[in-house]
């Protein structure tokens, strides 16, 4: 996944899905490494999330990709999995967890191979240049990847009229680009001066860690002395372990669900594929 799961009860709901087409005496392989030799002789691999029979599944968190999704990459841990065990096709299925979405395709060798032949040949063509898109900051060349920078003037920069909502939207599009870049910029600097090196005019700050301790000791030696009142003010619940821990335990709700108190919902850009060169 792109990003840490913050409540354990979307990874059920994730299990619940995969339940539905994964049998409990299904042989299930957990992360494994699929690779495919293109025809220089270069392997190209990833980790699939889970793969059991006829199914491969990817869990993603954050925002639903639109159509196509992540067909490219399924078709790239499908092709590697029909070749080694001579399927003809496989299910494919992206788990969104945050938004509790499942998509799934069926995709044979023949669409696969098509999939992934033509993005093998865009890479290893010496005249292709590289298009950015919303998987840069993935990219180990970001740093370095002209697609990101190129072609940008300062003036680029000026002439937007924001009020208006297509100039918006491609300022917005300009703005994603270089912020990728500005993140690899900044990570090179830090790991240069963390490796010891100069850079003039920058130096690391130290920050103090993070201080805890740990409740049961705490509590241990404090709740007597404080009394209940004054050591609860200092405390505060983690909902999503408590919730986990009660449901091991209790069959019925948590019977304190109606006194917890939500924030107001916030919002994230998420960008569109129509914003991606064909």
């Amino acid at each position: 996944m792109e990003n840490s799961v913050s409540d354990y009860r979307l990874i059920d709901w994730g299990i619940e899905q995969v339940s539905k087409f994964v049998p409990d005496d299904a042989l299930v392989d957990v992360e494994p490494r699929m690779e495919i030799t293109t025809g220089e002789g270069k392997g190209i691999y990833g980790y699939a999330d889970l793969i059991a029979g006829e199914h491969i599944v990817d869990l993603k968190s954050g925002g639903i990709a639109p159509e196509p999704g992540y067909r490219a990459q399924l078709s790239g841990y499908a092709l590697a999995y029909m070749e080694d065990t001579f399927r003809d096709y496989v299910w494919c299925h992206e788990l969104y967890i945050d938004a509790k979405y499942h998509r799934y395709y069926k995709v044979t060798i023949e669409e696969a191979r098509e999939t992934v032949d033509s993005i093998v040949s865009a890479h290893l063509d010496p005249d292709s240049e590289p298009v950015a898109c919303s998987f840069c900051k993935w990219c180990k060349h970001n740093l370095t990847c002209p697609a990101l920078v190129d072609g940008i003037e300062e003036e680029d920069m000026t002439n937007f009229d924001l009020t208006k909502p297509q100039q918006l939207s491609e300022a917005l599009v300009l703005a994603k680009r270089l912020k990728v870049w500005c993140e690899a910029v900044e990570k090179a600097a830090k790991t240069h001066l963390n490796n010891g090196g100069d850079l003039k005019g920058w130096r690391f700050q130290k920050r103090s860690g993070r201080e805890s301790v740990d409740p049961k000791a705490a509590h241990s030696e404090l709740y007597s002395r404080m009394g209940s009142d004054k050591f609860m003010e200092a405390c505060s619940v983690n909902l999503t372990k408590l919730r986990r821990i009660w449901s091991e335990f209790y069959q019925e709700d948590l019977p304190i669900e109606d006194l917890i108190k939500r924030s107001k919902d916030t919002f994230a850009l998420v960008e569109d594929k129509t914003n991606e060169p064909k």
